[in-house]
């Protein structure tokens, strides 16, 4: 193979490592960094359930502010806990008690984590697609040498 050709082949690899491969990766990373703090949200909810529906803590209820808007806030006495009002997505709640809340928020997580998983395999895999370019460049550099 002639210099011209190989150099012209490592610059095609090149550029499609920095425009393709690494570009591909920041956006999985980009939606990872989003599903964490998703399953982050999702556990602050959980606790704040488990918080707010124990009894030992609050046998007669809570106090609590509600923002009625602008920012202006009033105060509410909950006391009752056995029903609750969950935001499912798009501004829609759904009624719930602590159990049914519990087990639903543990099959988000468990949806997010999975989620999750198969965003870090995908990254791990864009990685050692580069890793395994930048060995074929680093093979037909050498071969450049070897042959001048």
């Amino acid at each position: 193979m002639s210099n011209i050709n190989i150099n012209e082949t490592v610059l095609k690899y090149d550029n499609f490592i920095n425009n393709v491969l690494k570009e591909d990766l920041k956006r999985v990373e980009v939606r990872l960094q989003e599903i964490n703090t998703e399953i982050s949200d999702l556990v602050q909810q959980r606790h704040t359930l488990k918080v707010i529906t124990d009894k030992n803590l609050h046998p007669n209820g809570f106090k609590t502010q509600v923002n009625l808007g602008c920012n202006f806030f009033m105060e509410a006495a909950v006391t009752n806990t056995e029903v609750l009002l969950l935001n499912i997505g798009l501004n829609h709640y759904v009624e719930f008690t602590v159990e049914e809340a519990m087990k639903y928020l543990d099959l988000r997580i468990k949806a997010y984590e999975k989620k999750g998983e198969e965003l870090r395999d995908k990254a791990a895999k864009t990685k050692a697609h580069i890793k395994l370019m930048l060995f074929g460049i680093s093979e037909l550099q050498n071969k450049t040498i070897e042959s001048s």
